[in-house]
């Protein structure tokens, strides 16, 4: 099986307002567990320049980079589009929130379609660890990434923690419905949440997790729930 590991580094973290400013995919052979192509570019965009400080530091790009190496986004997205084309899902970490926006509204400003089911690997893996953080997951598995935040690198970490687990489960798993799972306990019982990885809501004062169905038919709980359907 032929999985696109993609991600985007942006102007910013709105997936209304904000562009790509690098996008990195990988061709991933789950069968081989290696990469077999591999695409990343920088991206111009010259109408939303300067960059903030925070993206810069955050990422290590800056414009003089942009200006030097960067690609038109329609090239960029076009050369994305033939990789796509070539496997059977696409997978980013945090991708439904994210990176499926992003390149969606980049897509469909050139006129162009991508037509694939997306994985998220921040939902559709079954870490043992309650972390979602990459660069986390990545130690917690015996991988370091040398350039985090920069969107090749990121991909190929992603891809490598990936590989550890059930790739036909982590598929099986993208395609359940999510759902936001409340946790009914009295604060003296928060320990029962915590336990399940449940995280603090304080804006709802509750204790919630997000999960696919797949997961939450096999889950028992010691502690009254309730279930938001988000799909």
């Amino acid at each position: 099986m032929l999985i696109l590991g993609v991600d985007v580094e942006t102007t910013g973290l709105s997936t209304e307002k904000d562009k790509i400013i690098e996008i990195g995919a990988v061709v991933w052979d789950t069968e081989q567990s290696k990469p077999v192509a591999m695409l990343n570019h920088l991206v111009k965009q010259p109408e939303l320049m300067p960059l903030e400080e925070k993206i810069i530091k955050v990422t290590g790009i800056t414009e003089t980079d942009l200006n030097q190496f960067g690609l038109d986004e329609g090239k960029a997205m076009e050369e994305f589009i033939l990789l796509a084309e070539k496997c059977e899902y696409i997978l980013a970490h945090n991708g439904n929130k994210f990176d499926k926006p992003i390149v969606d509204k980049a897509l469909a400003s050139h006129g162009l379609i991508l037509d694939k089911h997306w994985i998220d690997s921040m939902l559709d893996v079954a870490y043992p660890t309650s972390t979602r953080n990459l660069t986390h997951l990545a130690a917690e598995h015996s991988f370091l990434n040398p350039f985090a935040h920069r969107a090749l690198f990121d991909v190929l970490t992603m891809l490598t923690v990936c590989d550890k687990y059930n790739w036909s489960e982590i598929v099986e798993r993208s395609r359940s419905p999510e759902v936001l799972v409340i946790a009914k306990v009295t604060k003296d019982e928060r320990f029962l949440a915590k336990e399940k990885r449940f995280r603090w809501d304080p804006q709802n004062t509750r204790w919630i997790k997000n999960m696919r169905q797949y997961d939450l038919d096999k889950t028992k709980f010691d502690f009254e729930i309730e279930i938001v359907s988000l799909s």
